[in-house]
């Protein structure tokens, strides 16, 4: 179900105030998912990493030697659990 909780205008910069208290009510805090669908925008918290943040962050590249991934002293749980 979906209903109008109020109507917020867009400023010349294209910004929209979202109120405090939805903002608090669906954790929207620091980072926000914006996802096009057919009807409209959702905007959502941002999930955990990508894979690309986290790995992006672990496994060391030596460009020297192209697609040389350094994986010593790297386990599964750092990867996941960052």
């Amino acid at each position: 179900m979906v209903m109008v909780m109020e109507v917020v205008k867009i400023d010349s910069q294209g910004r929209i105030v979202i109120p405090k208290s939805l903002r608090e009510k669906k954790g929207l805090n620091d980072e926000v998912e914006i996802l096009e669908m057919e009807e409209g925008i959702i905007l959502r918290p941002k999930k955990g990493k990508s894979w690309d943040e986290i790995l992006s962050k672990k496994i060391k590249v030596d460009w020297h030697n192209a697609l040389t991934v350094s994986l010593e002293s790297l386990s599964i749980d750092d990867i996941i659990l960052g």
